[in-house]
């Protein structure tokens, strides 16, 4: 099969693909010449055939990222939980003193731990960059509290 073009004031109207030259299938006077493939619609015919230049896609610069803080006071990184979040936290934690499972039992009372420290009156920042911290959100996505996508969100800090 072969491309041919259809002529029209020095530009291609249509293309259409066809075995030999489809002049006798269509209005005889349209104007058809073979094309060389990828000619597109209103490229230009004078002898040679030139594609118009594609149009440019508008350059958006990307979005700044906005600069993050990673050191929180404990109270700006216990309210980077949802209330729900909270509650599943603090419930989840109390049910290690039921817990039969011993592995099960250890993780319930780390994420009590995990949280808890939070209300040390010593503790004055909290900082995301710790892998300490890092691992207690990880445990929290392997209990079920958290999803992969709420962790990156709390680990990513607050507005600077």
């Amino acid at each position: 099969m072969k491309l041919w073009a259809r002529i029209e004031n020095g530009r291609v109207a249509e293309t259409f693909t066809w075995g030999e030259n489809p002049q006798a299938l269509f209005d005889p006077e349209w104007t058809w010449i073979e094309a060389p493939e990828g000619t597109r619609q209103g490229a230009k015919y004078d002898g040679s055939f030139a594609n118009p230049d594609e149009p440019e896609e508008p350059s958006v610069p990307p979005a700044a990222e906005t600069e993050r803080r990673l050191f929180l006071t404990p109270a700006e990184f216990r309210n980077s939980f949802s209330a729900f979040e909270e509650v599943a936290i603090v419930d989840f934690a109390a049910g290690a003193e039921a817990e039969t499972d011993p592995q099960t039992k250890t993780i319930r009372r780390v994420v009590g731990v995990f949280f808890d420290r939070l209300k040390d009156p010593h503790l004055s920042t909290v900082d995301l960059a710790d892998p300490r911290n890092l691992a207690g959100l990880d445990l929290l996505v392997g209990a079920g509290i958290l999803t992969a996508v709420r962790r990156e969100t709390i680990a990513k800090g607050l507005p600077a």
